[in-house]
C-alpha cells in the first residue's frame, strides 16, 4: 500500500489531513544550553518584571512586550499565567521562551509548584491554564526533568496559533510584541 498522498508528504496515521507529531513528548527535547532558571530571575530583574511574580490580567491583553535574549536572540516573554477557571489562584508573571519549532507548551516543575505548592506536580500530565487572558485555556506539560529544557517554561507553537497571536520583531532594540490578530 502506498503512504504518500497526491502531493508527495509521507503519512503515518489514520488521519492525512493534520500527520502525526515527529517526536511525541516523552522523546521531546530542546538544544537549550544558555537558558536556566538563574538566567531567566535575572532577566526578570532587568525587565523590571520578576519571574513568578504576583500579576494582575489587564484589559486588553495584548500587545506584549518581550526581548531578544542573548547571541541566540531567544525570544522571552513575561506572560501572565493562572490555573485555567480557578480566579481564587493567583494570577502570576511567567517568563517564556518562544519557541515556533515546539508544537508543546511547557511549564518548570518550580513554576507549577508556584500555583500548586511543593510536591503536587505529577509528571507526565498536562495543566490547563489560561494565559494573559481569563478566558483563553492552553494545555501546559511538565517540563521533561533530564532534558535541556527541564527549567525553562517554553511558549510552543500550539499556544500562539490557538492564541491567534503574531510577533512583531524590532530588531534594532532587541524587542518585540506578541499582537493578537
Amino acid at each position: 500500500m502506498d503512504m504518500h498522498n497526491q502531493s508527495g508528504f509521507f503519512l503515518s496515521g489514520a488521519d492525512s489531513s493534520f500527520g502525526v507529531l515527529a517526536v511525541p513528548y516523552d522523546g521531546y527535547d530542546i538544544m537549550l544550553t544558555d537558558i536556566n532558571e538563574a538566567v531567566i530571575e535575572k532577566i526578570g530583574i532587568a525587565e523590571d518584571v520578576k519571574h513568578l511574580s504576583l500579576a494582575e490580567f489587564s484589559v486588553p491583553a495584548y500587545p506584549v512586550q518581550g526581548i531578544l535574549y542573548g547571541p541566540h536572540s531567544r525570544l522571552m516573554v513575561p506572560l501572565i499565567f493562572q490555573p485555567y477557571q480557578n480566579p481564587d489562584s493567583p494570577a502570576i508573571y511567567v517568563w517564556c521562551l518562544i519557541d515556533t519549532g515546539s508544537p508543546f507548551t511547557c511549564l518548570s516543575v518550580k513554576t507549577l509548584e508556584a500555583f500548586y505548592g511543593a510536591g503536587n506536580v505529577v509528571d507526565n500530565t498536562y495543566y490547563p491554564f489560561a494565559i494573559q487572558d481569563q478566558r483563553s485555556r492552553i494545555e501546559c506539560q511538565v517540563s521533561r526533568v533530564g532534558t535541556h529544557f527541564e527549567h525553562v517554561n517554553v511558549l510552543g507553537i500550539n499556544s500562539l496559533s490557538k492564541l491567534k497571536l503574531n510577533m512583531d520583531i524590532n530588531w534594532d532594540t532587541d524587542t518585540f510584541k506578541l499582537i493578537k490578530k
